[in-house]
């Protein structure tokens, strides 16, 4: 699959996933706190910044500190990347269907959701004007050597993967030799071998502390957190809901 492909196939399916899911985001609202919302509808703020989170298009790797400590960003460079990426955000938010799903029954969600479709070419034409336009002013903003150091971490980040898995025959499109096959399945190895066995002690961790929870609670309120088991926890899964 190509690039603009996969572009095209992300973009469709943000929209689509946006129609479908708005009704299941709204009614989880109350499940959960929600620091900031980007969607809009129903008291959402578009282009609200979500904590210190970093929102870029085609630079989304910059959301990492660990990459902005990397690339050596500035304070005064993150806050520009952060105005720019709520810039987008806004206007990324104007091209979307303003609608209230919560009011829409099941078969005008559907209607809707179909309308949103056949609106596919529009959106995908102005999400890609939206991200050039972006990524122009963020290389007006990073240093030659920043930009380049972004290249080089993402070929680390995302064509290492794909060439350690043997993605889309990689290796032969680059003309591997046997040796180089060889040392890239021995790395693949070591990495599976030490992520189990960085899984097996998390797990150990999570029980122990589990466990430990547990000890903490009287012989009633063992019963009681048995009782709310058997109810599928819904009590404790929506704080809001009264007990009946």
């Amino acid at each position: 699959m190509t690039m603009q492909k996969y572009l095209n196939k992300f973009v469709l399916s943000s929209c689509l996933a946006t129609a479908i899911g708005m009704v299941s985001f709204i009614q989880a609202q109350d499940q959960a706190p929600v620091r900031a919302q980007i969607l809009g509808g129903g008291g959402f703020q578009p282009g609200a910044a979500v904590g210190d989170y970093l929102y870029l298009p085609a630079y989304q790797i910059l959301s990492s500190l660990q990459v902005q400590k990397e690339v050596n960003l500035t304070e005064e460079q993150v806050g520009k990347l952060k105005e720019i990426g709520k810039k987008f955000q806004q206007n990324a938010w104007k091209q979307q269907p303003q609608v209230d799903w919560a009011k829409l029954n099941e078969a005008e969600r559907k209607t809707k959701t179909e309308e949103i479709r056949k609106e596919y070419d529009k959106w995908a034409a102005e999400s890609k004007k939206l991200t050039e336009a972006a990524r122009k002013e963020i290389d007006a903003l990073l240093k030659p050597e920043q930009l380049a150091k972004i290249q080089d971490i993402e070929l680390r980040q995302q064509g290492a993967p794909m060439l350690l898995y043997g993605y889309n025959n990689l290796s032969e499109k680059l003309n591997l030799t046997e040796e180089q096959k060889k040392k890239l399945g021995q790395q693949k190895e070591e990495m599976q071998r030490k992520q189990a066995e960085i899984q097996k002690e998390m797990s150990a961790i999570q029980d122990k502390a589990n466990r430990a929870a547990l000890e903490i609670l009287t012989p009633e309120q063992i019963s009681e957190l048995k009782k709310l088991k058997k109810e599928g926890f819904r009590t404790l899964a929506n704080p809001g809901q009264s007990k009946k």
